[in-house]
């Protein structure tokens, strides 16, 4: 049964009046008037009127289970000529009850069947930040669907600050909700819908520092840091430790654009000077300048994206130094390697930061400081849902911190063989 409107529910409650009294003149309820207008037959969210003369503002009405079980009617209008409430109970067979001034009288029985639609989600976003609030948008959400965080461990915790309007639910999280990934568990009539399995609280973390370690262990072990020396109040990335960055902007054929030049901090650093043209929050191209036998001169890669946004290569000019092949699948990037898929992804526990960078460009683009550069900068376009399980033949591990922020990574470069781990420190 659909919700009646307020204005309908109000037309039929004045409609009734001048059919009997307030109350009787000891003060009692007159019942010789109840009427059940809309039958005896409800979904749980739906609005019952009961025409009814004699209850004033001091009555309590209940909801009798067949066991006896009594609930409390919360917000029940009462009018001239009857009462309605919006019923929040699960399905079941319930007398209505009313009690005023010492008196208690039965109203009627009435059906509860549970919701009136099955629960369809639409949508739900990544994370939440504690003492602010997130929409969950699809149909079926009534007045009595309960919001609920499901943590590893089946603890959950309610979130009970829930209103429903239109086709999305808006939930607020409090500021000392529990931290970390949970399963978003939605419960109605009796039924429960997973709105999500990586739904994160968490607070708003930057990643500022990454190290990679490769070959560890062996005579070929090296390592690379990149540091992000600042950001500013938006989370935008100010410079780095490793190298004097600047900017300017200009105009091309498609609009306005901000370039970036990079050139090493120290000479002798082992990094090397490039540049990123950047665009809409996504880098458009990058170039370098190489002095390496056989292959000397300038390189311009244009980065290009799929219609999702999500970044699918890097091209070359010249001898195709640098190019890299991306693919999107079900939300995930995979990096393509010849004929070779260097990326999979099987586990689905296995899920990228809930907030800033993609922590999948830093796995996949080991090789390549623009790419790491971009990744910290947060400019590679849509981020991928998970992290690869396998790359190359070969399965990677991680570190979660409490939040579900990814802390470390460990894997085998398809390439060289060589064993990597990276560490990620944020603010």
């Amino acid at each position: 049964m659909k919700k009646a409107s307020y204005i309908l529910l109000l037309a039929v409650l004045l409609s009734a009046c001048g059919k009997g009294q307030w109350t009787d003149d000891t003060g009692g309820i007159q019942d010789s008037l109840i009427r059940f207008p809309s039958g005896d037959t409800y979904d749980t969210g739906d609005d019952v009127i009961i025409i009814c003369d004699g209850f004033s503002s001091d009555a309590s009405f209940y909801l009798v289970s067949g066991d006896g079980n009594q609930t409390m009617i919360e917000n029940v209008t009462v009018t001239g000529s009857g009462i309605f409430f919006t019923l929040e109970v699960p399905a079941g067979e319930y007398t209505v009850v009313a009690e005023q001034g010492g008196e208690r009288i039965e109203l009627g029985r009435i059906s509860v069947t549970g919701a009136s639609s099955e629960i369809i989600i639409s949508s739900v976003p990544d994370y939440c930040l504690p003492g602010e609030s997130f929409v969950i948008y699809g149909s079926g959400f009534t007045a009595s669907t309960a919001v609920c965080l499901e943590g590893g461990d089946g603890t959950r915790t309610e979130l009970a600050d829930v209103s429903v309007e239109g086709g999305g639910m808006t939930v607020h999280v409090p500021e000392d909700a529990p931290r970390g990934k949970f399963t978003l568990v939605l419960s109605q009539g009796g039924d429960e819908t997973a709105a999500s399995t990586a739904f994160f609280i968490t607070s708003r973390r930057l990643l500022s520092r990454i190290t990679y370690t490769i070959a560890s262990g062996t005579l070929f072990e090296h390592s690379y840091t990149l540091t992000v020396s600042g950001h500013d109040g938006d989370g935008n990335v100010t410079g780095f430790d490793e190298y004097v960055m600047t900017s300017s902007t200009g105009t091309d054929s498609d609009g306005g654009y901000t370039e970036y030049s990079f050139a090493p901090a120290s000479e002798d650093s082992g990094y090397t000077d490039f540049s990123i043209r950047v665009r809409d929050g996504k880098v458009l191209s990058s170039t370098f300048e190489t002095t390496q036998g056989g292959i000397e001169g300038l390189y311009t890669f244009n980065w290009e994206y799929d219609s999702d946004g999500y970044l699918t290569y890097a091209v070359s000019n010249g001898s195709g130094l640098g190019t890299v092949w991306l693919e999107t699948v079900d939300g995930n990037i995979i990096l393509e390697d010849g004929d070779i898929t260097c990326s999979t992804y099987d586990d689905p526990d296995l899920v990228n930061n809930p907030f800033g960078a993609d922590m999948t460009i830093t796995v996949l683009g080991t090789e390549c400081e623009i790419f790491r550069v971009a990744q910290l900068m947060g400019l590679t376009g849509t981020v991928s849902q998970n992290l690869p399980s396998d790359i190359g033949d070969a399965p990677a591990e991680y570190v979660y911190d409490d939040e579900g922020y990814v802390t470390g990574a460990s894997y085998t470069d398809p390439v060289t063989s060589f064993n990597v781990d990276v560490e990620y420190v944020y603010e």
